[in-house]
């Protein structure tokens, strides 16, 4: 049996009609539908549409019959996603089992398919909720040959375009990025304390952070939503989109689409930036999450045919769930939830627009109630979010580490290259006085510094213990003062081997605590 392949698998079949009456045919395919327990939303002159039944296999298809030009095309595609990209030769059957089904039917009722078809005709209803011209698959519908996720057409416009900015952006960023990698190789770059060179070129290309968000930078929100840091990052993002844009773009329309897009893409990374301290993040996940929430939003309602939304509800929830699991190290899982929560209201939102009988509010609504909701949102953030101060954490800790390399230098005598001077004890305690005490002094008052800086509650505990054990190490070196000095190692050595015990007890369970 053969299976289709693609981000929306399908099978077709045309059938020549020749002479044969095309109402004759589409009664017999209704009833074949009706036969095998399918779901049947639509049914006119031009074609009927049907959904299968759900199960464990199978979490729904479309079985669509359109008469064209003489023929009938018979039409087999998976309503949701499908692992690994294939149907598994579920439409295949679809289609064999259909045509089957209808050379049965039509044995039964040859000797009174005209009067079954004007019975079947006299009870169409004037309206129905669903049509041919825009079923629920017209986006997934477009994706037809391999280069079709990144051609805009008529139903499908917005998603290809931002596919190809995905694109484009990645390519350009990775051969900048290299290009900045290797000129740092033979240049000194001015990194903060902490920073490394990867670092400060993704903040450079407008990677999302929440120091630079916090202090004004809100433009990385919408940056970020373009940048990914692989190209198995972008590849899954971009497959993602083109499968939900291809579901709600034809619905929602270009610009509504296009809006709440960016409206969730800039509330996730909002969300991430108040979850994560000091994390670059990057990609369209947390917008794309976002359209899922707005799926499941619309799924919510009648917006869908029934049994469309069933299937579509099935298969969103199984991808949603998959994904947004917190499990996995290096996944922005705060964007993600932040997404898929600030989409959901979105889709109510649109909802309450696309039923309102004002004019205004059915065009505008989406647009203003959004650009209010992320001007709120994120406004608020910046103001009540703490800064924390981790750069000044980082260059506090490169100062203390530095004094003490240098004390340890004038205590034990040890020369720049790591050898050892031979001073004489008068020497030894001229250098100690006239260098190493100040700068005990110094580093003691550093001390108080570690508990004043605002830092997330982990990194504050670890700048107290820090502070603790620059406190100890400079009782470590006045002791040792003290035992030059008076030439008393009994007196003073049991009390400088304990408090070195206690600075590597501090520093082992600081470490392993990690």
């Amino acid at each position: 049996m053969a299976w289709a392949w693609g981000i929306s698998p399908k099978k077709i079949e045309t059938i020549p009609l020749g002479d044969y009456n095309s109402d004759y045919y589409l009664t017999l395919t209704y009833h074949a539908m009706v036969s095998r327990g399918w779901h049947v939303g639509y049914f006119d002159h031009d074609g009927i549409i049907a959904y299968t039944n759900i199960s464990w296999p199978s979490y729904s298809e479309e079985v669509s019959a359109r008469v064209k030009d003489n023929s009938v095309i018979i039409k087999s595609e998976c309503v949701g996603y499908q692992g690994i990209f294939t149907d598994y030769g579920k439409n295949q059957q679809n289609l064999d089992r259909l045509l089957d089904e209808i050379i049965y039917i039509e044995f039964h009722l040859k000797d009174n398919l005209e009067q079954s078809t004007q019975e079947l005709i006299d009870f169409i209803p004037e309206k129905q909720f669903l049509n041919l011209e825009a079923p629920p698959m017209a986006g997934k519908e477009q994706l037809r040959g391999f280069f079709s996720p990144i051609i805009p057409q008529k139903k499908y416009f917005v998603t290809p375009i931002l596919v190809i900015i995905n694109i484009l952006v990645y390519i350009t960023t990775f051969i900048a990025f290299n290009i900045l990698l290797a000129y740092s190789s033979g240049h000194q770059f001015n990194l903060s304390p902490g920073e490394t060179i990867y670092d400060k070129i993704y903040l450079l290309f407008g990677y999302n952070h929440r120091t630079e968000v916090l202090n004004g930078q809100v433009w990385r929100l919408v940056t970020s939503i373009f940048q990914h840091f692989s190209l198995a990052h972008l590849f899954f993002n971009m497959v993602a989109l083109v499968y939900i844009g291809s579901l709600i773009e034809c619905k929602l329309g270009r610009w509504k689409y296009l809006l709440m897009f960016l409206f969730t893409g800039v509330i996730s990374g909002m969300v991430s930036v108040t979850f994560h301290d000091n994390q670059i993040s990057a990609g369209a996940s947390g917008a794309i999450f976002g359209l899922f929430g707005i799926l499941l939003a619309l799924l919510s309602t009648d917006f869908y045919e029934r049994s469309a939304r069933n299937a579509l509800l099935i298969s969103t929830a199984i991808v949603v769930g998959l994904n947004i699991a917190p499990i996995g190290e290096g996944i922005d899982h705060a964007a993600h939830f932040g997404g898929i929560i600030s989409g959901y209201i979105f889709g109510w939102i649109a909802w309450f627009g696309f039923n309102h009988k004002n004019q205004f509010v059915k065009k505008w609504g989406v647009a203003l109630a959004g650009s209010a909701i992320v001007i709120a949102f994120v406004s608020c953030s910046v103001v009540f979010l703490p800064r924390y101060q981790l750069k000044e954490y980082d260059s506090l800790l490169e100062k203390t580490e530095g004094m003490t390399k240098d004390l340890d230098h004038y205590f034990y005598s040890r020369s720049e290259n790591g050898g050892y001077l031979t001073l004489s004890r008068i020497d030894k305690l001229d250098s100690i006085k006239q260098k190493a005490l100040p700068e005990v002094e110094t580093l003691r008052k550093l001390v108080p510094e570690f508990n004043k800086l605002n830092l997330p509650a982990k990194k504050e505990k670890e700048a107290k213990a820090e502070g603790k054990l620059v406190d100890m190490i400079c009782q470590v070196y006045l002791l040792l003062y003290l035992e030059i000095k008076d030439q008393n190692i009994e007196k003073y050595r049991p009390k400088v081997d304990s408090l070195n015990v206690l600075v590597n007890d501090v520093r082992m369970n600081w470490e392993s605590g990690k």
